[in-house]
Order: C-alpha cells, then structure tokens, then sequence
C-alpha cells in the first residue's frame, strides 16, 4: 500500500507548528530525495526564527504582538502545505523517502480481517408459547449477525438451515415454534470480510 505524508496543518498551534517547520528544514536540508523544493530551506528556517520570536512575544504580550504571530503562523501553514504538496509528488508513495522529508507519515489503514465467531450463551423459553429467546455474544469487527435454525440435528451431513434474522442486536425472539420440539439455533456475523463462521448450536424449546 502507497504510504502518504499526513500534515493537518489547520490543527496545529503555533508551537506545534515552528515544531514542524523545525522538523523540516533540519530533515530535507540536502536530503537526496528531494533535490529541487519549491521554498529553500533557508526561508523556511527565517521564517521558523521570526515566528518562534513573535510566539515567546505574544505570550502575555500586546494584541499587536498576537496578530503578527497570527499572520507568521498563516505564512507558515502556506510554506508547508507549499512543501507537502512538492514532497507527495516527489515522493511517489515511497515511504522511505517520505518519512525522511521530516512531515509525520499518515496512518496506513489496517486490512480488516475475517470476523470471530460468536458464542451462543442460551436458548430459554420466554413464558410466551411458541417463542424462544436467543442471546450470543458479540463479535469485534461485527456490522450484524445472521440466525440460522433447524429442527434436524447439525451434526447430520448435509442439513439445511433456515434463516431466522439479520440483526445488529446480540439477541432475538424466535416466534411460531412448535412447543417442546427441539430446535437448534447457529449464529454467525458479518463484517468488512464478509460473513465468518458459524457458531456451536445451541437447542432450545419453546413453551406451549
């Protein structure tokens, strides 16, 4: 996967910001990678004393003091988003020379695997005939699980197995069953994977 640089420059106060500008300069001065950048490091590193100057001004300082660290602050995001755009092109997606331009590396998202496999924790009547409630437990990762039935044992080669519901819920009501037959639930869930395995059955009856 293309690694990036990650800047979010408008989130950064002034101090974290001279930080960057720091970072930079003392990283891409004479760096191999990046021969030909749009802004010398020579005005970055004017422009990070002047700022680090009207940041320790500012501090319990005038208003006027303020807004010229405002407006270096300003000068400052233009400069590295100037940079950050050069060092993305130049850097292609190669993560080495990326991480060497002194920018932090954006997080390169993690492939989500398949989902685990829930764990059905009971299967009890509800006082209602003809309704049983099932309860399993949840899945990390899970966007809903599916209810499977049978009235057959799983175990038997073959079986066929009725979807019951799709749900987000760890839990549902079955209705319509005929009381004291026995019944055997699976779950499984879903997630960016697909759907994974199903679980252990579990049987239950439902009252008359």
């Amino acid at each position: 996967m293309r690694a990036n640089i990650r800047m979010s420059l408008a989130r950064l106060n002034p101090v974290r910001l001279l930080a960057l500008l720091r970072n930079v300069v003392a990283r891409m001065a004479g760096n191999i990678h990046f021969p030909a950048p749009p802004i010398t490091m020579v005005a970055m590193g004017t422009l990070a004393d002047d700022l680090e100057t009207a940041i320790t001004e500012a501090t319990n300082g005038s208003r006027q003091s303020r807004l010229l660290r405002d407006d270096l602050v300003t000068q400052g995001r233009d400069m590295l988003r100037t940079q950050g755009n050069y060092v993305r092109l130049t850097g292609n997606g190669d993560r080495t020379k990326l991480e060497s331009s002194g920018f932090p590396l954006a997080k390169v998202p993690v492939p989500v695997g398949p989902v685990g496999v829930p764990f059905i924790r009971f299967v009890q009547m509800t006082g209602i005939a003809g309704q049983v409630l099932v309860l399993w437990t949840g899945v990390h990762g899970a966007h809903f699980y599916c209810l499977y039935s049978t009235e057959e044992d799983p175990a038997t080669p073959g079986v066929k197995l009725t979807l019951v519901t799709v749900t987000k819920k760890v839990r549902h009501t079955v209705e319509g069953l005929e009381p004291y037959t026995p019944v055997w639930f699976l779950v499984s869930a879903v997630g960016a994977a697909g759907e994974g395995p199903k679980s252990d059955p579990a049987m239950g009856r439902a009252s008359a």
